[in-house]
């Protein structure tokens, strides 16, 4: 069976820079798959490739085509579900990813064959063994499916990611200069765990996996970061710092493989805060940048997140990785709620401190716990909108407008005090400028050639 696996192009202010880019991690995991099933699978990274999706269907004629995609790609996917149909009906489309596994009813518009709502792939596979033999697949679990002209939603089941095969990374190593993190540069992805384990009311990531928490083993962790032929490496986990235990034992492991790289994680400031000793047995094994969710400096504002953290936290957090040498980049929301004077308070206490900030805007996320109570509140239920840059609730104290430019505003500022960061050492303006002018001519193509 051939399968042709598609990851959509980037959608709002991140395809206009080169700044941040990652491996497409879960097309690989799919590669993997299907290549041990005795299919004959193809990567269409639409970042970079810009055959148009036509001619890649005449190029690959595949049988399948799985579709994986962000909350903000929601409609680049519904649209090449009519691509594909139009070229060959006949061709079975499977639509998969963070968005789909959490809000697949946004897709029964589409014209997919089947949505695929689980975070493990075992499933998934199975469905591919059903279609191949033109079995029947209504008992498969985690699947959404057409029956008598109607959507039929299979229930979910809990899974880990000891469950996932060790990711084929031919395409990453073919194309590894394209992939990084600011700095860090070829950069690799390794996924650790599902879900997480916190609480957090505008995140989404803790009701992936039906909101069960589950994690690798530290052995096979480590033994897939030893297997990498990179500098680099980015755990994906949404907070990789949850146990003393687990980061004691990964830390005695990569000094016993004699493991030399450069790690880049999620973590919580109360962690960091209450656990300086494993901070500094971290860095010393080459922890180097931690994103840290510092949300706000002020306690009222986090707990209103449900952070169950404080501004001492805070505090505390961008001392003990400054002192260790570790970049903190600190993720901040500015909420609909603040004043002028808010965002000038906001710009001293992140410019007096040793931080990269990223500055979103506070987001209802569809799928988050604290969606439902906005719904009617917002201003655009356009998905692209979605992208933590954009003010999709009516602010209190200025217009949607003047709020606006004060977020910009914070964030040039910020940017430019930031500028002669090590993290942007590699940034040239220049071949920034040229890359603007790339985005934008392919974005031209795209809308004559699709």
């Amino acid at each position: 069976m051939r399968i042709l696996l598609i990851k959509p192009e980037t959608v709002g202010i991140f395809s206009f820079t080169n700044l941040v880019d990652h491996e497409p991690l879960e097309l690989e995991y799919l590669y993997t798959m299907f290549r041990s099933m005795g299919c004959k699978a193809v990567i269409y990274d639409r970042r970079y490739d810009l055959t148009s999706l036509k001619r890649k269907l005449r190029q690959t004629r595949p049988h399948i085509v799985c579709i994986t995609g962000y909350i903000t790609q929601q409609e680049l996917m519904i649209r090449y579900c009519d691509v594909i149909k139009d070229f060959d009906s006949r061709i079975k489309v499977i639509l998969g990813g963070s968005n789909v596994e959490l809000n697949y009813g946004n897709y029964f518009r589409s014209r997919a064959d089947y949505l695929y709502h689980l975070s493990g792939l075992s499933n998934l596979a199975e469905l591919v063994r059903r279609i191949g033999k033109g079995a029947p697949v209504d008992d498969i679990k985690g699947i959404c499916y057409r029956k008598d002209g109607k959507w039929k939603v299979n229930p979910k089941v809990i899974e880990s990611p000891a469950s996932l095969p060790v990711p084929d990374r031919t395409y990453f190593y073919r194309n590894k200069d394209r992939f990084r993190y600011l700095c860090f540069r070829p950069l690799a992805l390794v996924k650790n765990s599902f879900s997480c384990p916190r609480q957090c009311s505008f995140c989404f990531c803790t009701n992936r996996n039906s909101g069960r928490y589950a994690c690798r083993s530290v052995e096979s962790l480590v033994d897939e970061i030893a297997s990498l032929k990179v500098p680099a490496i980015h755990i994906t986990d949404d907070d990789f710092l949850i146990s003393r235990e687990y980061l004691t034992e990964f830390v005695r492991l990569i000094r016993e493989r004699g493991i030399h790289k450069k790690f880049l994680i999620y973590g919580r400031a109360d962690f960091i805060a209450h656990n300086e000793d494993i901070i500094k047995e971290l860095a010393s094994i080459g922890l180097s940048l931690v994103m840290v969710g510092l949300e706000s400096p002020d306690n009222d504002e986090l707990d209103s997140y449900n952070k169950h953290t404080t501004s001492d936290d805070n505090l505390e957090c961008v001392r003990i990785l400054h002192e260790n040498g570790i970049y903190c980049a600190g993720l901040f929301i500015v909420h609909q709620g603040m004043t002028k004077a808010d965002f000038r308070r906001l710009y001293r206490w992140i410019a007096d401190k040793d931080i990269i900030p990223t500055v979103s805007v506070f987001t209802p996320m569809q799928g988050s716990a604290m969606y439902g109570g906005y719904e009617d509140k917002l201003l655009t239920k356009d998905v692209t909108k979605q992208d933590l840059f954009h003010c999709i609730l009516p602010p209190e104290h200025m217009s949607l407008r003047s709020f606006t430019l004060q977020y910009y505003k914070l964030s040039l500022k910020l940017a430019w005090k930031n500028r002669h960061s090590g993290l942007y050492k590699d940034n040239q303006y220049f071949r920034s400028s040229l890359f603007i002018i790339k985005v934008l001519l392919v974005k031209l193509k795209r809308l004559f050639s699709f």
